[in-house]
């Protein structure tokens, strides 16, 4: 055997412990754009269905008719990096912004017409919100290493008047989501490469049950109604599932991801009342553009998620 290895043709390789019997590629369902691919992030769903993601480096808010397809600019601020967008039960918009030479990061609380309402968080690096039932939210604050671990997890009370440090001292915290009936809290870890699960009764209690490998980490995250965990594994084009103790279970793969296309694979979301997952793409290296993307989930959606009532 001979030991040859073409960097440029198998870039990302699957690693073998990975290469599950349940692997389904996904395929093309909306162009955002065919020009300089975007950085996408951010899905979420109103109750109605239709889709909201986020345009990261054009700090804009999109919104998705998803039965004609016609895309609207919803919000924009060109001096914030916004990564991801959340809905109130009000609708308002709960818009995550990483910070710029401009601008420092924030929370922006934006109603339908895209005017401000308010601000949170102001001096903070926001990546992802998740609400609980009561109206608050938790938020990841996406700063620190492995050798300087100064992220965290902060909660939001439902009056948005009081915020909290939760979980300390964590590497990158990106992505994060409770579990059906907020008992437990999964976060990735982007520069650690690790998907920690976390027991709500003690926030202390933090287990790593998941180490990533390659150099980028998991981005965002999200569960459906049976608790199944989605991963989106940036710059790998492709989202790893785990059912609810931690245990991988399957993955979808980008489509021409094993010749280096559309390998930044950012956000997972199922739409609610459907097993139709959406991921947030682009082709950063090739010809094929910013896409949102589908493939079949194992579960429908989590309707108990605040966002969805």
């Amino acid at each position: 055997m001979k030991m040859e290895y073409n960097y440029k043709e198998d870039y990302c390789p699957i690693p073998p412990s990975e290469q599950f019997e349940r692997t389904i590629t996904a395929e093309k369902f909306h162009l955002v754009t065919k020009e300089k691919p975007k950085h996408l992030e951010g899905i979420c769903f109103d109750r109605n269905g239709d889709m909201y993601f986020t345009s990261t480096y054009e700090g804009a808010v999109y919104f998705v008719d998803m039965k004609t397809g016609k895309q609207t600019l919803k919000w924009q601020d060109k001096d914030l990096k916004a990564a991801s967008v959340k809905l109130h039960k009000d609708g308002r918009m709960f818009i995550s912004c990483i910070g710029t030479e401009k601008k420092s990061g924030r929370i922006v609380v934006a109603r339908q017409d895209g005017t401000t309402e308010r601000e949170i968080a102001a001096g903070m690096n926001i990546d992802d919100v998740v609400f609980d039932h009561e109206g608050g939210f938790y938020f990841t604050h996406f700063v620190g290493t492995v050798n300087n671990p100064i992220g965290g997890i902060y909660y939001v009370s439902p009056s948005l008047d009081e915020m909290k440090c939760v979980i300390p001292n964590l590497c990158g915290p990106n992505g994060v989501c409770l579990s059906t009936d907020e008992k437990v809290m999964w976060i990735t870890e982007f520069t650690a490469g690790r998907l920690l699960r976390v027991q709500m009764n003690n926030p202390g209690l933090a287990s790593v049950v998941y180490q990533f490998t390659g150099y980028y980490g998991p981005d965002s995250c999200s569960i459906d109604e049976d608790d199944n965990v989605y991963v989106a594994l940036f710059e790998q084009g492709r989202v790893m599932v785990f059912n609810k103790t931690g245990y991988p279970i399957g993955q979808i793969l980008m489509p021409n991801r094993d010749i280096g296309h559309n390998l930044s694979s950012t956000h997972p979301m199922v739409r609610p009342d459907t097993k139709e997952l959406y991921i947030t793409t682009a082709d950063d290296v090739g010809d094929e553009g910013s896409w949102i993307m589908k493939a079949p989930a194992f579960g429908k959606g989590n309707k108990n998620a605040y966002q969805f009532l």
